[in-house]
């Protein structure tokens, strides 16, 4: 139980902020459909509008009946937190499983007498209890709303079925912990899994859902939560125990720091000569997985772009939230600021990478003197801010690139490939200045960098609901996307980019001073 509580403990903060946002984004919805969908009639609209092919593929196949304001909620929001909530389990298991590792810790542990049943039960009991408070607030929070549908077996499923979905990846990441050989490669395997099941759910929903109970996906959606409330679908989610079970085989067979799978880590490592060059290497599947998913996410938000004159259709509020000249242009926009915030989130997690060579001492190492060649602080906080913001400018534009392709062939949209090119400069002045604050808050103290990931998600929020909800600018003023045009419907403000951008390089350079001169660890 000691090992427990060390996790426990060094998770506490991580697991908190992680928690409260994604119960905090499914328990926001609810009333704020509720409130956009006041009538029968509205819900039925929005029910004839998502039951098309590329919804489909989006959030699932239509549930039959009543289009009530739990069901909607349901139905559109159910695989979209499924989603976050496995990206979030992934990190989680890969941080504590195989980067612990890889980073020594986990000899260390060994060596105090910790045996490796312990550990792996230690590590396998975090997954269960993170996921345990995941149920219990998301089931406590939606029985507390006073909504049409809202039933509490309903709640009981949405809650469970978020939690059994988030602990299943949580299992599995720790399984493939164990047959891949770094943590680099478990995240981006794992990540792999996570999208690929999305995807042939997506591609399979549209051309048959019999080959769709592949996926883990489709045993949420065919729950059908405040709906039929099929609660039979969980029972798929058995398949946990095997990979527990699995996990427990592999961990305690295998020797320490080895795997099962060999990716001939060992001969890439004579030809590192350079720090950025061992960086890129460390960090490169990593880099790539970002790349990929947020470009077939791109492509799935491209694949609405048709429908978006439809999906806003004769709603009222909605059409007054988005601007009533080019609503379905408005929209793009707001997806267009998503996006970006999305892209940002490989560049915090680059420099995390240099706080953490900080806290096991191997920056202090690069950084004396008993090297042949002293590596300087300023080299090591350049490469991991150079590499995090190409990697967010070019997740942000692979993004667009992907709305554009799946979206090329719709008639009735009057944004051209000069827009999309526009928009891309426009909204990766924002990045610029979202790294900038990372960069920031890294320099100053490896402790004080969480605080840039709540500066990401509040922003995500307030540009999130802030159209939808109508909030004053005034909680918008942080965002660097507030001061930026809302293209593709407005022109670009050239002097608010460089501004913007400027800022954003400022504050790295800032940075970068203090890096140098604090005190390590």
């Amino acid at each position: 139980m000691m090992y427990f509580k060390m996790l426990m403990k060094n998770l506490r903060l991580k697991s908190a902020l992680w928690i409260i946002a994604l119960c905090g984004l499914s328990l926001a919805v609810p009333p704020v459909f509720d409130g956009l969908y006041s009538t029968a009639g509205e819900r039925e609209g929005m029910k004839m509008t998502v039951d098309n092919a590329a919804m489909t593929a989006m959030i699932g196949p239509v549930p039959d009946g009543d289009y009530t304001t739990a069901v909607m909620f349901g139905h559109q929001m159910l695989l979209f937190m499924a989603l976050f909530h496995g990206l979030f389990s992934i990190l989680i298991a890969n941080g504590i499983a195989r980067k612990a590792e890889d980073t020594g810790l986990t000899e260390y542990v060994l060596s105090a007498g910790i045996g490796k049943k312990t550990i792996v039960s230690s590590q396998l009991m975090i997954g269960a209890v993170i996921n345990l408070l995941v149920f219990i607030i998301l089931f406590g929070g939606l029985s507390l709303y006073n909504i049409d549908g809202l039933s509490l077996i309903g709640n009981l499923y949405y809650a469970l079925g978020l939690a059994m979905f988030g602990l299943l990846f949580f299992v599995m990441t720790m399984v493939l912990g164990n047959l891949f050989d770094s943590g680099d490669m478990t995240f981006g395997v794992s990540l792999s899994l996570l999208l690929v099941f999305y995807l042939y759910r997506a591609v399979t929903d549209v051309a048959d859902t019999a080959y769709s109970a592949a996926s883990p996906y489709h045993w949420l959606s065919r729950i059908e939560v405040y709906g039929a409330n099929n609660g039979l679908w969980l029972l798929p989610f058995i398949v946990i125990l095997l990979l527990v079970v699995l996990s427990y085989m592999l961990f305690i067979k295998r020797d320490l720091g080895d795997s099962y799978i060999k990716t001939g880590k060992e001969k890439r490592l004579r030809n590192i000569n350079s720090y950025p060059k061992l960086a890129f290497i460390n960090m490169r599947v990593l880099i790539i997985s970002w790349l990929i998913g947020l470009f077939i996410a791109g492509l799935s938000y491209g694949s609405v772009f048709g429908d978006l004159e439809s999906l806003i259709g004769e709603n009222d509020m909605l059409r007054e939230a988005l601007g009533s000249n080019n609503a379905a242009e408005f929209f793009i926009s707001m997806l267009f600021v998503i996006s970006a915030l999305l892209s940002a989130a490989p560049a915090l997690m680059i420099n995390g990478r240099m706080l953490a060579e900080e806290k096991t001492g191997r920056l202090e190492v690069m950084n004396s003197g008993t090297l042949n060649r002293k590596l300087s602080r300023g080299t090591v906080f350049a490469t991991h801010y150079m590499y995090g913001l190409a990697a967010a400018v070019s997740a942000f534009v692979l993004t667009v690139l992907g709305m554009y392709l799946a979206s090329m062939n719709v008639d009735d949209l009057s944004i051209t490939v000069n827009d999309y090119l526009l928009s891309a400069v426009n909204y990766s002045a924002g990045i610029v200045f979202t790294v900038g604050v990372s960069a920031l808050f890294a320099g100053i103290s490896k402790k004080f960098h969480i605080t840039a990931w709540l500066y990401v998600t509040y922003v995500f929020f307030a540009n999130y609901f802030g159209v939808l909800l109508n909030i004053d600018d005034i909680y918008l003023m942080l965002s660097p996307f507030h001061y930026l045009s809302e293209m593709p419907h407005e022109s670009m403000d050239i002097p608010a980019v460089l501004i913007i951008t400027v800022l954003g390089f400022v504050m790295a350079l800032i940075g970068a001073a203090v890096f140098k001169r604090r005190n390590l660890l």
